[in-house]
């Protein structure tokens, strides 16, 4: 039984009023917006109508009998986030029509799974002088050019908000550290994920992922990207997040030029990572007595390996011009030899700067605690996971030739 850190149970405690609103949550979805909407021009139809699905999102939180006040508040918190970018957005884009004008060129997408290598391919991509990815403070205040002051204001501000995370979860900072400064992940920007499901069960959300138009969200993702261009410097760029790997066709329908780094590894790595990550998001957000590490198998391995396979599908009608494939033993087998060649590939220019990156990326792992994992603790065996992922598997042989 893993212990509950004591600022955790405090924070509980204290949060244990505002739990009263949990029994109305399309109340509060609604109050939402409104707040949201309050002073700025009106959501859009496709906004409105995109958003409308993070409904099923605060009521998986609100309905799930183990939810922590913790859990509710972050919850709300999710859905709160991703109506106001997206009243922000629209309101900045009607206020400055050239903002439409923005050129967004080429982009790249990192997908794979889990750790696959997806963190240091990106961050040596994103940060590469002619490319950019979004930064995590960029993303919790979306907003125009603004000078220096204002912007260490705003990191200061992210910095604040996130640090709750790293005192209440003692394996966080282990697995995914945040920094204000960094780029991360654009989960942030856009509303709809299967990994929203990692705190609580969403299994009417995750199920209508399945049959979802995922173009909607990607033409946010691209709406913003130009706000968060407009009177900045003229940059390529990079974005990521694991879920990105089961909508390439989607992405690609929105941004026709763009191109897909994808990281490989054996599933049954990647697949225990990811539950490790889940089990802290729920210890987050749930009582104790409601982590089921059994369940947090089951879930993850159904999603995964479905997204995989759809994934394998999208990959053979992009082709192999649109999708490059980078395996994990060849990146950090050889990244100085790697990196380069997938720059080359994707028609940037690898340089003096780079190699700093890489050196820095390399150096970063040294300065934290390892991530330790294994299937076994979340009720998995090697076998259940090839056996899901056996069109994957096949498939990677000929990769690390």
């Amino acid at each position: 039984m893993t212990e509950t850190p004591p600022a955790l149970r405090l924070t509980n405690l204290l949060l244990t009023p505002g739990t009263r609103t949990r029994k109305h949550p399309d109340a509060v979805f609604d109050r939402m917006v409104a707040q949201a909407s309050r002073g700025r021009t009106p959501l859009s139809a496709a906004y409105a109508a995109d958003l409308e699905h993070l409904r099923l999102v605060l009521r998986a939180f609100a309905r799930f009998p183990g939810l922590s006040p913790l859990g509710w508040m972050a919850g709300q918190a999710l859905v709160e986030s991703r109506i106001r970018n997206r009243v922000v957005v629209g309101d900045l884009r009607a206020r400055h029509p050239r903002i439409a004008d923005e050129p967004v060129e080429a982009p790249v997408f990192v997908v794979g799974m889990p750790r696959t290598g997806t963190t240091l391919t990106y961050n040596m991509l994103s940060r590469s002088p002619a490319h950019r990815g979004p930064k995590l403070w960029e993303m919790t205040h979306l907003g125009l050019a603004s000078d220096a002051t204002a912007e260490a204001a705003l990191i200061r501000r992210t910095r604040r908000k996130y640090a709750m995370v790293s005192q209440l979860s003692p394996t966080w900072d282990t697995i995914h550290p945040l920094f204000a400064e960094a780029e991360e992940e654009d989960t942030f920007i856009r509303a709809h994920s299967e990994l929203h499901s990692s705190a609580v069960p969403a299994p009417d959300y995750v199920e209508r992922l399945q049959t979802f138009d995922h173009r909607p969200d990607y033409r946010f993702l691209r709406d913003t990207l130009q706000v968060l261009s407009y009177e900045r410097p003229a940059r390529r760029w990079v974005l990521k997040h694991p879920a990105n790997l089961f909508h390439m066709s989607a992405i690609h329908d929105v941004f026709p030029d763009a191109r897909f780094v994808w990281t490989h590894r054996a599933p049954e790595v990647a697949l225990a990572s990811l539950c490790s990550l889940a089990e802290s998001a729920e210890r987050l957000h749930r009582r104790p007595d409601a982590v089921d590490l059994a369940e947090t198998g089951r879930t993850w391995l159904a999603i995964m390996s479905r997204g995989v396979s759809r994934a394998l599908a999208q990959r053979a009608a992009l082709g192999s011009d649109v999708v490059h494939d980078l395996p994990y033993e060849r990146l950090t087998g050889d990244p100085r030899v790697a990196l380069p060649e997938l720059f080359e590939e994707l028609g940037a220019q690898w340089g003096a700067a780079d190699e700093a990156n890489l050196a820095a990326a390399l150096e970063a792992p040294k300065q934290r605690a390892p991530h330790r994992y294994d299937l076994e603790r979340f009720g998995l065996d090697q076998d259940q996971v090839h056996a899901a992922f056996a069109d994957y598997r096949e498939l990677l042989p000929a990769l690390t030739r």
